[in-house]
């Protein structure tokens, strides 16, 4: 007779544990016989309830170790990175106990779910060719990881978290998914991952197509708008004009989106682009001693500006001009620019300016040439008569220096 446990793994990788007693007896040809065969699941004896502080300890540990895992892979390579992920799967997740429920963010297919152990060891590091579509996503550079809970259900020894998690890696890039877990506190008292649904934020569809209506109507919002700051400056002075301008780059152009690809008219050498909200408003407004060379495009007394486009593209939801802007000062001066913009219509339906390139028109005069006088018939110059003029002549009371 015997007793103890059975540890049984399928081909998946799962492990079952049971308590089994076994009776042998030997017939008269010698052959062991079972004549006595016990078998049962390992006893659990009750466990206090899950409490928000164990779920919220479970999730920072989750997050650690997914930076454990890819700053291993960073130092030490992808077979340490491949132990560290196992060890991680058989503290944090219950494979052990049952199939776990996981549904990764990054998978397709008849492989979106990985309810065994080698299916999400697969997803956190790849290199198994059953998962060709498998990149590792714990081996991305990760460096920290913030959870954002929006409720957590507790019910006896479960406790269930839905919410965002924030991710950056080591270039700063951030990456933010929703999320639920569900952990069961097993026999010992540990918290184990037994549902995991990631999935990437839902987009919205992307908004109705431009009409050129809708180029017009911003394109004529620009050109009043460049007025009202010049108008505000003239009559409230710098501060009111700057906050002015601020409002007004927020609402009409992108940069909350991205950088904008903005050249402006009067700027040069390695700060002719604009691509950030802080170089758009000095080169509207200068006041900013990063930018020196800004005079403050919109405060030189705009009081008029029209449009004239040459034509206008559009493409779903973004939109192109080119032509001419023609601006007029408060003295009557007229200033006329080649101008391009790319228009986008974000997810609320407003339309954004994400390309801005604007230039003097070119002008095809030719340059003249300084005037060059040669008299091949004047008498060579004496060394004296050189040496006064190197020294400068007087006449009539001008000093004349020749080079």
């Amino acid at each position: 007779t015997t007793t103890g446990n059975v540890i049984i793994t399928d081909k998946n990788g799962n492990v079952t544990k049971v308590d089994k007693t076994w009776t042998f007896f030997k017939d008269s040809k010698g052959t062991m016989r079972i004549m006595a065969h016990h078998s049962s699941l390992p006893y659990v004896p009750a466990v206090g309830g899950v409490t928000k502080e164990e779920v919220l300890a479970a999730q920072n540990g989750w997050g650690q170790a997914l930076v454990n895992i890819a700053t291993t892979y960073d130092e030490k390579g992808f077979d340490a990175a491949k132990a560290e992920a196992e060890a991680v799967l058989d503290g944090g997740y219950g494979y052990q106990i049952a199939p776990v429920l996981f549904k990764p963010t990054l998978t397709t297919g008849d492989q979106v779910f990985r309810t065994t152990r080698e299916g999400a060891l697969s997803y956190f590091v790849g290199g198994n060719p059953k998962y060709p579509n498998d990149g590792g996503f714990a081996l991305k550079g990760w460096r920290d990881v913030k959870v954002d809970n929006a409720a957590i259900f507790l019910n006896g020894n479960t406790g269930t978290s839905v919410g965002n998690v924030i991710i950056t890696d080591k270039n700063g890039n951030v990456t933010t998914v929703d999320k639920t877990w569900t952990f069961v506190k097993d026999a010992a008292g540990k918290m184990r991952i037994m549902a995991h649904h990631s999935s990437l934020p839902y987009l919205p569809p992307s908004p109705a197509r431009i009409t050129e209506a809708e180029v017009l109507k911003a394109q004529e919002g620009w050109g009043q708008a460049l007025v009202k700051i010049a108008t505000t400056f003239d009559t409230q002075g710098l501060p009111a004009a700057k906050q002015l301008a601020g409002e007004i780059i927020d609402a009409a152009y992108g940069y909350q989106f991205g950088p904008v690809l903005f050249k402006p008219t009067l700027t040069t050498g390695d700060q002719t682009f604009r691509t950030t909200r802080e170089g758009a408003l000095s080169y509207f407004v200068g006041d900013n001693p990063s930018y020196p060379n800004d005079g403050g495009f919109a405060l030189k007394g705009w009081r008029n500006v029209e449009i004239k486009n040459s034509a206008v593209l559009i493409d779903g939801n973004t939109a192109t001009t080119m032509g001419w802007v023609i601006m007029t000062d408060k003295n009557g001066a007229v200033t006329k620019v080649d101008k391009t913009w790319t228009f986008f219509k974000d997810g609320a339906g407003a339309l954004r300016i994400v390309s801005h390139h604007s230039s003097l028109p070119f002008d095809p005069s030719p340059a003249k040439p300084a005037a060059t006088v040669v008299n091949k018939s004047k008498p060579a110059i004496s060394p004296e008569v050189t040496s006064a003029i190197a020294g400068g002549l007087v006449f009539g009371g001008i000093v004349g220096h020749f080079w």
